[in-house]
């Protein structure tokens, strides 16, 4: 049976379609009035925010929905559209665990290990790998203040890894010259001590080397290879520099050789100039000696006994010549502990600085008498000069199997003889194989003699004076042509006279 439909319920149906009819004319007039809105909102954002708009109006047109949930679709792309307008894509940088900054791009980490590992192969000279625990995480950041400059990145990256690139050591330099480095400064101060060694004694309290040497801190690549050895080595190597010796009263071209360890031709051949039998007083001689690298000036207080020469007392007489002295009574020298500062060179003294004396022995005066008589013309001078200009025909010493006691001085027969020195004549005649001889005999008890005289012109006991005509030349007694046969005789007994004639 068919139901019957209740009046009530089919007006309430119709107004229920009233009802939504009028829900959907309001829900477009929302639907146009929130598009206003939105269209007015997002008039300047990005061109797709706005096509999106579009399709969802038209949308909203064919599907009439709530108001409430359209404006919140409006509201979510107005967002959207402003977000993107502030914000852009960033990636946070952290390295081992610690945040590094905000790159732009992911590919800036390559970039920045790149020039990281480019400067510390620079460094080394050697490839280098850096190697670290890293993360990128993507963000959103203000495009106008989020960004790390990547130049501070790799400034901060470079600063943890500085070690890899640079150690601290220890360099040495001698007057400017840098020899070298060393992981440890005892290995220099070592080095510079070893140097020092030789030139050490017990007595050395202190040295010091004569070229600046100086100690001091670098940075160096971390891979340095150090050669403390070849330092060493450096600081003890010999070095060839000219040296001058000034030539001193009493030197000989020989001796000067051997104090510097040289042969006479060696020292010659580097003094080519200079006449080896011929030396002066305050000539310049090259003498070219080996030195270390490294010259070293020692120390040392020293003490030493040291003999205090007995002071002299001179007393006046005219019973001698002027010029001529008797000791009256002779003293004693006494001795003295004396304290030096000795300052030796590569281990050569070089100078001696008195601290001080202190008396052992104390010394006595010795007396002497000491001239006021006028010496006369015939007094001895204490010195000879030749008897005669001629040739040494005959040395003294051994000949014909015999010991020849003079030297044979040849001249032309009937040359003048002349005394050698002032004296008294104690002989003039005839005297066996010496022919005509004449001796004479000096203040000091010395005698010259001269034979094979053709004629004697002095007598005994007649005084004579330096340079006197005493005979002429000739050939008598055992002679084989003429000459003059001149002895020098000390204490009776004969000397060879070249080491007496000036």
């Amino acid at each position: 049976m068919d139901e019957q439909r209740d009046p009530r319920r089919s007006g309430a149906a119709g107004r229920l379609k009233e009802l939504f009819g009028k829900l959907g004319k309001k829900t477009a007039a929302a639907a146009d009035a929130g598009w206003e809105k939105a269209s007015a909102a997002t008039a300047g954002a990005w061109d797709k925010a706005g096509r999106f708009l579009e399709k969802a109006r038209a949308a909203v047109a064919k599907h009439p929905v709530s108001p409430l949930l359209y404006l919140t679709l409006v509201a979510v792309v107005i967002g959207w559209a402003a977000f993107n307008g502030t914000y852009t894509r960033a990636y946070v940088l952290e390295v081992d665990g610690v945040e590094m900054g905000v790159l732009e791009r992911q590919e800036d980490w390559d970039t920045i290990v790149s020039d990281l590992e480019e400067q510390v192969s620079g460094i080394l000279g050697e490839e280098y790998d850096y190697k670290a625990d890293v993360t990128i995480t993507p963000v959103y950041t203000e495009t106008a203040e989020g960004f790390t400059d990547t130049r501070e990145i790799e400034a901060a990256l470079f600063s943890g890894v500085e070690d890899d690139a640079y150690m601290t050591a220890w360099a040495l330099s001698v007057d400017g010259q840098e020899l070298g480095c060393a992981a440890d400064k005892a290995e220099l101060d070592q080095a510079l001590a070893a140097a020092a060694q030789p030139y050490l004694t017990e007595d050395t309290e202190s040295y010091e080397f004569v070229a600046p040497v100086s100690v001091y801190q670098v940075t160096v690549p971390a891979n340095t290879k150090f050669d403390v050895p070849a330092i060493r080595a450096a600081l003890t190597a010999p070095q060839v520099e000219d040296v001058y010796y000034e030539v001193k009263q009493g030197d000989t071209f020989s001796a000067i050789a051997r104090s510097y360890g040289m042969t006479v031709a060696e020292l010659s051949a580097l003094n080519p100039e200079v006449d080896v039998n011929k030396l002066w007083v305050g000539d310049l001689l090259l003498v070219q000696q080996e030195v270390p690298f490294l010259s070293v000036i020692t120390r040392a207080t020293v003490q030493c006994e040291e003999t205090i020469k007995s002071p002299v007392e001179y007393i006046e007489t005219d019973d001698l010549y002027i010029g001529d002295t008797k000791v009256k009574e002779q003293g004693e020298d006494g001795q003295a502990l004396v304290t030096y500062e000795v300052a030796c060179l590569n281990g050569i003294e070089q100078e001696r600085t008195e601290l001080s004396s202190q008396v052992i022995k104390e010394a006595t005066t010795t007396y002497i008498y000491t001239g006021t008589k006028v010496k006369p013309a015939t007094a001895s001078n204490g010195y000879f000069i030749w008897p005669v200009r001629g040739t040494i025909t005959s040395p003294f010493g051994y000949r014909w199997g015999t010991t020849h006691l003079g030297v044979d001085i040849g001249v032309p027969y009937g040359t003048t003889v002349k005394a050698a020195d002032g004296g008294k004549v104690t002989w003039a005649g005839w005297q066996g194989s010496y022919g005509k001889l004449v001796v004479i005999t000096h203040d000091n008890g010395t005698q010259t003699a001269y034979a094979h005289n053709s004629t004697i012109l002095v007598s005994v006991g007649q005084r004579v004076y330096q340079g006197q005509a005493i005979a002429y030349a000739g050939s008598t007694g055992n002679s084989t042509g003429p000459h003059c046969h001149f002895e020098v005789r000390i204490n009776g007994r004969q000397v060879n006279p070249l080491g007496y004639l000036s």
